[in-house]
């Protein structure tokens, strides 16, 4: 073995021994900044040599290349929610049940042995995951979704340091392992990202648990690296082969293997010993450095587990017992309303500096005008501000008899704060929105919806490429990207941008002229157009400029092979309102300016000669040759009515990799059904 590869693999342990010190045993041994220098060092040397890169080297949670959608996985068994406590009674009433459930007289505690062993863990505000290691590897991390199936998220779980990516043998981990816990992030970095996001002006995230959600929803792991997201697990799925006998000694066991769990875990062997746990950490939770709202209580046999068994929605063995959200009194300063990247637009109040719940807090949110004036708020108030989990408070009481007079009440602006443009109220809706769709408040996240692989697939114009052409200069509007050709000097300037990666992107715009009339209205993100309305609208009128011409009642009210289109008035009105405003005129130009496509065929009689015509088909699952609107856009060409669930009148179902219960339906119904193979068979037959 040579030198570097000797330091490539001593780097490797050492990483990983620090790794666990700090997030599995709390005692680090190094600092932050010589973690960080071991890092630098292994990645010098693994770009030396590539061919020495491992999977789970510690330099692979950095993040991979972005991906174009979440798959759906089923879970091996259901991650059900925990029914929830806010008493000592309540709970009370838990231990009777549960004591009634396994035949124990008395309760669960007697007053010597204890008959039933409970473990206390603290509750992490976070976001559950699953985890699944196969011969000590991780293979895959998904969401909870709906507790049966969840998102395939390990692409981000991977940029996570706390969880292993491999698990120490010195733990005999199982040949599989299912690993359950909390993905949560820590309030000092909470704090950080929303600062950074309302300097450039987006929504601000709500609490640690939402920003979470958010993080590892994010196609692009690169981003979820930089949260500094954590982990601690506090329960299992699948193993094989299962030799625990109780909670508390799979906690110990999966520790050995690397994996984090909560230091302050507890196994109580009385009633009383529960509850001195959940009020001593009561105390105690207002100095950890991330969010937790309560105690876990759980059996800690595994047969007594079983015994009791679960409702529908949750187990019979475990509770959560929940602490009453902590309040303080303050007096509203003032109101901003914060432009969203949809154009929603928030209230966020500045009131006196007051501290609760361990920090010192200047403001909250205010949610929209409906609650304001629910609340009758107004500038001066003396308010009460809570936070139930809420990094950033809420305002959930006025003091109206402490009241100034004059205090002038709070509304909503006329106009948006961000570039002056009208804000507009749409019926049934709660929130104001600035229509501008050149705000720039809004800009930067519908350049990377318009260039996404449904809209205008743009190769090579994702997330991070929008942002860093647009902190440039080089991006303020959608015709600025057609007017990239002209800025290739520029475009090398910047950072990891080379010959070949621009050639790429320009390519790229290049060729999205002409994807056709039908993509760019899908892609301009005119509020309720989606691609369905946008391929009508677009069939029916053939131009932008007939569209353009086109009265509101035009619009909305006319036939697609003798039945009504399903515009409606909604959607007319909202791509009326977009044609006629100077904003929407401006990107229209821009666009045909550019060279971009804004045609599309008119409608015509669907064929009848076809595999497909006259059928009801559905797709489900992940197809390997076809995104799901390119599909639909193609069979609707040959004839086939696509629909998005299965029923009797179904006449066809096409399922990929990991169609669920739209193909199970199917086959209950015996309706006929497709694999990819037998589909594209067709179709070179059919357009051959």
């Amino acid at each position: 073995m040579s030198s570097d590869a000797k330091r490539i693999d001593q780097l490797r342990r050492d990483l990983e021994r620090h790794n666990r010190l700090y997030y599995v045993e709390h005692r680090p041994e190094v600092s932050d900044t010589d973690f960080d220098r071991l890092l630098r060092e292994l990645q010098e040397l693994e770009t030396k040599h590539p061919d020495l890169v491992t999977p789970d080297s510690p330099t692979q949670r950095v993040g991979g290349e972005p991906i174009d959608a979440f798959k759906s996985v089923t879970h091996t068994a259901p991650m059900m929610s925990i029914d929830n406590t806010y008493s000592r009674e309540e709970l009370q009433a838990w231990h009777t049940r549960v004591a009634k459930g396994l035949g124990i007289e008395g309760g669960l505690f007697g007053d010597g042995e204890a008959k039933v062993i409970c473990v206390a863990e603290p509750k992490i505000d976070g976001v559950a995951v699953s985890l699944r290691y196969e011969e000590g590897r991780l293979v895959l991390a998904a969401t909870r979704g709906d507790g049966r199936r969840g998102d395939d998220i390990t692409h981000n779980v991977r940029t996570i340091r706390a969880i292993p990516l491999s698990l120490s043998t010195k733990g005999k981990p199982p040949r599989v392992l299912e690993v359950r816990g909390e993905v949560y992030m820590s309030n000092k970095a909470f704090l950080r990202m929303n600062e950074q996001r309302e300097a450039e002006g987006e929504e601000l995230f709500v609490n640690p648990r939402n920003a979470t959600a958010g993080t590892l929803k994010q196609l692009d792991p690169k981003i979820t690296a930089k949260r500094g997201l954590s982990f601690f697990a506090h329960g299992r799925g699948e193993c094989d082969p299962d030799s625990f006998e109780s909670h508390s000694g799979f906690l110990d066991a999966i520790q050995k293997m690397g994996l984090p769990t909560h230091p302050l875990t507890r196994r109580c062997g009385s009633a009383d010993e529960v509850w001195a746990f959940i009020e001593s950490f009561m105390t105690e939770r207002a100095k950890l450095p991330y969010w937790t709202d309560g105690v876990v209580v759980k059996v800690d046999r595994y047969d007594q587990q079983r015994t009791l068994g679960a409702t529908t929605k949750s187990p019979r063995w475990c509770i959560a017992y929940k602490y009453a959200p902590e309040q303080a009194v303050t007096k509203l300063l003032g109101v901003e309303w914060q432009v969203g990247k949809t154009g929603k637009l928030t209230p966020r109040a500045t009131m006196e500096p007051v501290f609760v719940a361990g920090t010192t807090v200047r403001h909250a949110t205010l949610h929209n005008e409906d609650e304001i004036i629910r609340r009758d708020i107004h500038i001066g108030d003396t308010v009460v501000i809570e936070k139930a989990g809420e990094i950033i408070p809420q305002v959930i009481e006025v003091k109206k008899e402490l009241r100034p007079r004059g205090a002038e009440a709070v509304r909503a602006p006329k106009k948006c704060p961000s570039c002056g443009g009208p804000v507009v109220r749409e019926e049934g809706e709660a929130a104001h929105r600035c229509i501008n769709p050149e705000c720039p408040a809004q800009l930067r996240e519908r350049l990377i919806f318009f260039a996404g692989r449904d809209q205008m697939d743009i190769d090579g114009l994702g997330e991070m490429s929008v942002n860093q052409l647009a902190d440039a200069g080089l991006l303020k509007s959608f015709g600025d990207i057609y007017g990239l050709k002209n800025k290739r000097e520029e475009l090398l300037k910047l950072d990891r941008m080379g010959e070949k990666k621009a050639d790429n992107l320009l390519a790229g715009i290049e060729a999205s002229k002409s994807r056709g009339l039908a993509r760019v209205l899908a892609g301009l993100g005119v509020r309720r157009l989606g691609h369905k309305a946008g391929q009508t609208l677009a069939s029916h009128f053939g131009s932008v400029e007939a569209m353009a011409q086109a009265s509101l009642e035009e619009l909305s009210d006319f036939e697609v092979g003798g039945k009504k289109s399903g515009i409606g008035p909604e959607i007319a009105g909202a791509v009326h309102a977009f044609l006629h405003s100077d904003a929407g005129r401006h990107i229209m130009r821009e666009l045909r300016d550019a060279g971009v496509d804004l045609t599309a065929p008119r409608n015509a009689p669907p064929p009848t000669d076809t595999p497909f015509s006259g059928k009801t088909v559905v797709l489900t699952g992940t197809l390997d040759s076809f995104e799901r609107s390119a599909l639909t856009e193609k069979l609707t060409a040959l004839g086939a009515k696509v629909t998005g669930s299965v029923s009797k009148k179904t006449d066809l179902v096409i399922a990929g990799h990991e169609a669920g219960s739209k193909l199970d339906k199917a086959n209950e119904l015996g309706i006929e059904v497709w694999d990819e193979a037998k589909l594209l068979g067709v179709l070179k037959t059919s357009e051959g």
